[in-house]
């Protein structure tokens, strides 16, 4: 946790109770902007996923390789052999 230092002038313009309030408001915004942030499980959740997509497109290319190879041959039988 960080140490907020509040100048001793804008103390006397808040008063201590507003400034004990706005150094709870900072405090509170802080914990919640670092719920916010991934951690290291949520990576590599993300990088098995990535691994796991990257498997299934070099999977579906090789199957439009094949089902592509299927169709040229067709269309070469039925117009170059009679």
């Amino acid at each position: 946790m960080s140490v907020i230092a509040i100048p001793k002038a804008l103390r006397m313009i808040l008063g201590e109770e507003a400034t004990d309030a706005l150094i709870t408001v900072i405090n509170n915004v802080d914990l919640e902007g670092k719920k916010e942030l991934a951690t290291k499980g949520d990576i590599q959740a993300l990088k098995n996923d990535i691994t796991r997509l990257e498997g299934e497109m070099k999977l579906i290319r090789w199957m439009l390789g094949v089902v592509l190879a299927g169709v040229v041959s067709l269309i070469l039988k039925v117009f170059l052999i009679v």
